[in-house]
This record gives structure tokens, sequence and C-alpha cells, in this order.
């Protein structure tokens, strides 16, 4: 259990074609002919699904095996139970196994994941889309790929809407870079986060800036909440202040253009305020001292961990230097953290195919980061990002993202994955600096947007 067989290579070619068959037919309702997104919308879906198909081959024949495989053998194990016990699979999928009897248990005793509480989810949602391709590894691959690209995608529509002179250069940041396109695309617990945020900076945009409520939005976004808070909770601590803070400061540059709603918005961010206060002191109540301190020492007992098993292993480590299990000196690593995240592993340090292709993403990121240094005016560029919320949002999400995936990983094969959420803001964030020539250039054009919006119409 738990590999590609011939069965796989047997029921791929058909659900390609259905997959494609569906697509396209969307396609074609959505954006008809010279529709400025029409060109970005299969390639985008293509190299989601070769990223799919390539890393499931690349875990199989070159690594035997992985956390993917890891994945798709308990979705089997589940899946096995379905027709000798239905209600057994009900219960392993809502994770309500019932101990005392013999079906569930023996299933339990198969799955070192069951109590894992955030990768079991994983394992679920791909026994759920497993139901779909009678449990096959490339064929959920395939369908994972494609649903997470409607989270891509809908991100993609959001900033094009707000850039339309900036279609190819946002379109590469997001729906084109390597790193996501390999790892946020088969079964892994990145391609699920990928498609919550995605749906998120979809669903906030339209709900709370142009203000049209949709009832299919609001449930889509506490799935999709839901999502990354059991599955990786700590990237929701770097967006959801990144996202509000991009809120407040949309507000106040409508407010500042429209000085009949300064009011409004004063009024809207007392409110915020309000809310944030009463909220930190519900996580202060929540987070005692004695909670925050165990999680500063698990952190540094993770570094540790992890880098000695690098070594041991002689696997790809890399090492910020050492730091006491206390705030103060976790933060002295910020900037090294922010950095091996970025802009590591360095071309020198690569071990093997994989690794390379992260290591062009990385010297690309740090190649345009020097360039934009050295060739712009620093102060033109500082007063550029503050005009703009968007790039304030890509700043500070990949920041504070980078800074916690950098101090706590050690391992450039883990680090290539759990940095992808932050590699799509930065690159974002980089090609908006280098290629949007003033502020002016943001300007919404309506009727582009509110087109590519349709795709959610009807949630």
């Amino acid at each position: 259990m738990g590999k590609i067989t011939a069965i796989d290579y047997i029921l791929l070619p058909f659900y390609l074609w259905l997959i494609y068959t569906i697509v396209i037919y969307y396609r074609n309702k959505l954006y008809p002919e010279n529709h400025p997104y029409r060109a970005y919308f299969i390639p985008g879906l293509t190299v989601k699904i070769f990223g799919a198909i390539f890393i499931g081959l690349i875990y199989n024949y070159y690594y035997d095996g992985g956390d993917t495989f890891n994945f798709f053998y308990h979705s089997q194990v589940i899946n096995s139970t379905f027709f000798e016990a239905p209600d057994t699979w009900f219960r392993l999928i809502t994770h309500t196994a019932d101990h005392s009897n013999a079906v569930d248990q023996t299933a339990i005793s198969n799955m070192y994941w069951y109590d894992d509480t955030s990768a079991y989810p994983v394992c679920c949602l791909g026994a759920l889309i497993g139901m779909f391709c009678f449990t096959t590894y490339l064929v959920i691959n395939v369908i994972v790929a494609s649903i997470t690209f409607i989270g891509m995608w809908l991100m993609f529509i959001i900033f094009a809407g707000q850039y339309p002179k900036l279609l190819k250069p946002i379109a590469i940041a997001i729906l084109f870079l390597p790193g996501p396109i390999v790892w946020g695309s088969g079964l892994f617990k990145d391609s699920f986060c990928m498609f919550a945020i995605g749906c998120l900076i979809y669903n906030f945009y339209i709900l709370l800036e142009k203000r049209k409520f949709k009832v299919g939005l609001v449930l889509l976004s506490l799935i999709s909440l839901a999502l990354i808070m059991v599955i990786k909770a700590y990237i929701l601590a770097a967006f959801i202040p990144a996202l509000v803070l991009k809120m407040i400061l949309a507000y106040k540059k409508k407010a500042d253009e429209q000085p009949q709603k300064r009011l409004a918005f004063y009024l809207i961010l007392a409110v915020v305020i309000s809310l944030g206060i009463v909220l930190a002191k519900q996580l202060a109540a929540y987070f005692t001292e004695a909670t925050i301190a165990n999680l500063l020492q698990t952190i540094k007992r993770q570094k540790d961990y992890l880098l000695q098993l690098s070594i041991d292993t002689q696997g790809s480590a890399y090492d910020l230097g050492d730091f006491d299990s206390n705030l103060g000196s976790m933060l002295t690593k910020f900037w090294p953290a922010v950095n091996v995240t970025l802009f590591r592993p360095y071309l020198w340090e690569v071990r093997n195919v994989i690794e390379l292709l992260d290591a062009l993403q990385s010297a690309a990121f740090a190649f345009l980061t020097i360039y934009l240094v050295f060739k712009r005016n620093i102060l033109k560029t500082i007063k550029m990002i503050y005009q703009d919320p968007n790039m304030i949002l890509c700043l500070f999400f990949t920041l504070l993202l980078a800074f916690l995936v950098g101090v706590s990983t050690y391992n450039f094969g883990s680090l290539s994955r759990y940095k992808i959420p932050c590699t799509p803001f930065y690159a974002l964030f980089l090609l908006l600096l280098l290629f949007k020539d003033t502020p002016e250039t943001a300007k919404k054009t309506e009727s582009i947007a509110d087109t590519g919006l349709n795709i959610q119409a009807d949630l």
C-alpha cells in the first residue's frame, strides 16, 4: 500500500480528459475569446497538474516514499473499510472511531497518524477524493492540483483586477513559480493551505473591500480558516495580522480620496482596534506565560533535533546559530531566518535536482532584491510601498512567515515545502516594485475585474 501502481497509469488519462473537459467548458463560459485572463487559465492549471504528477513520480521512483505517500497510505486504510463497514469509514473520516469496535480498532492500529491533529485531516481529504477515483495516488494528486488551482486562480484575478496592466508579472508570481507548482499541487498539507490562502484573499476583498455580501463566500471563508487552523495554524499567525493591516490601509486610502468617508473610516478603525484589544486580552488569558515559554522551548528543541537529524543522516541541513528559548534571543535570528527562507539554498549548496529548482527560484529572488535596492531610489520605493496596501500585505506576510519557517526548520528539503505560502507574495511584491511605475498604475479597471470575479458568483 502507499505506492504508484499500474492502475494509476491506466486511470490517469481518463481523469485528465474529464478534468480538462470540465475546465475548458468553464473557461469558455467565464472567459470568452479576447478576455485578458483567458490565456492564463489552462496553462495555470496545466503546470499545477504537471507539478502534482512530477513530485509523485519523484517520491515514488527517486526517494522511494515520503510524506505524500504516508498521507496516501492512511487514505487507503480509511477507504479500505468502506465496503466492509461503511459506519467505520464514516467514523474514521470524522475522527470518531470506536475503540471497542473490532473493525475500527484494526484500522486505527494501522494508522500511526490517526491522533496527529494536523496530518490526519489531510489523510481524510485524500480519502474523500479517493472515493471518486478508486483511491489511486496519481489521480488523487491530479484532483488535488485541480482543486487547489481554484484558490490560486481566485488570488490571481483579485490582483489582476487591481493591476490590469501587469497581468504577466502577476501570473508569474501567483501561477507559475516553481516552488508552489512542485510542493503545492499534490497530496501535501501545503497544497490545501495554499488553496485556503487564495480563497481568503478573494473572499476578504469581495466581502470587505467591495462590500458584496454572498453567503457562499462566507462559508468558503470559514472552511478556509478551518483548513489552515487545523493543518498549519502558525500560517494564520502571520496571515491574519497582515490581511487586517491591509484592510485598514485600503479603507484609509479610500477615506483620503473621498473626505466624506473619513468619519466612517475612523469609526470602523475604532471598532477594529476595540475588537483587537478584546481579542488580545482573550489570547493573553489563553496563552499564559508558561504556555508561551513552552512554545518557545518546543521551537528550541525542534531546532536542535532537526539540525542534528539532518547532520546524522547527511541531509541538507542549515544552521542559524544557537539561541535560547526566549523571544528576545529568538528575534536575534529574525533576519538570518528571513534570509534562509527567501534566498537559500544558494546554488553552491544544492545536493539534488529538487533543491536545484528551489535554489534557482531563491537566486532569482536574491537578484531582483539586490537590483531593486541598488537601482531604485529608496525614498520613492518606500513611498510607493506605503501608498499601496497590497504591497504592504505582501511584504508583512512574507517577513512574518519567513521568520517563523526559517527559525524552526533547519533542513532545506522541509524548508522548500514550508515556505511556499509566502513565496508568491514576495514574488508579487518584487514584481510590483519592478513594473509598477507609479501608484496610479494600480487604478482598478472595474469592467475587467468584475468579469473575472464572476468565477465565484454562484457560490
